[in-house]
């Protein structure tokens, strides 16, 4: 009888103790969680507020409605695995969008890309941050963003300039009806 009333108070014990563990856990996941939304608040969020925060070398130039915006960093090894893709897509001449490598400083790897614009701007990077490297975040002629992606690989990366290609010519976000200007640049001849 010893034995069994000493193993259901052990089992009592060992209760309160995981109790107090998942409490401690559960708090730790709602510190966590936090800390995402307060980060993801920073970041993107930010990036949407007024038009006049984004720079103007980051806006469209020329007759271009949309600019797509790839995020790097110097010491990013997929950002420089990336970067010449993007260019390459860029080269295709996506129909009403204009095409920027952004970075926080000079970076060798990315100024010498053909067929895009290399800027160096730490404060531009500091508000378009979504809280990855490298990103893909298009901006709009009144400086809003309408996209921000992960670009981490060079298949993701093909995919989201194709989707901005099929849904440029219309205005990001809006109509899924296909055009004329989706059949000049489609998914297959982007890769």
């Amino acid at each position: 009888m010893r034995a069994l009333v000493g193993a259901v108070v052990l089992a009592w014990l060992a209760l309160v103790l995981l109790t107090f563990a998942m409490a401690g856990l559960l708090r730790q996941l709602r510190d966590v969680q936090r800390s995402l939304l307060r980060a993801r608040s920073d970041g993107v969020t930010t990036a949407r507020r007024a038009p006049q925060e984004i720079p103007a070398s980051l806006r469209p130039q020329g007759s271009a409605r949309h600019t797509v915006v790839l995020l790097v960093d110097n010491d990013c090894p997929i950002c420089a695995e990336v970067a010449p893709v993007f260019a390459d897509l860029a080269a295709l001449g996506v129909p009403g969008a204009d095409f920027v490598v952004l970075g926080r400083g000079p970076g060798e790897k990315f100024e010498s890309l053909p067929h895009c614009r290399y800027v160096v701007d730490a404060a531009a990077c500091q508000l378009l941050d979504p809280g990855w490297r490298p990103a893909l975040i298009v901006v709009d002629t009144d400086g809003k963003v309408v996209l921000a992606e992960p670009a981490g690989s060079e298949e993701s990366v093909r995919f989201l300039v194709a989707d901005v290609a099929r849904r440029t010519p219309r205005g990001l976000i809006q109509s899924e009806q296909p055009t004329q200007s989706d059949a000049e640049l489609s998914s297959d001849q982007v890769r």
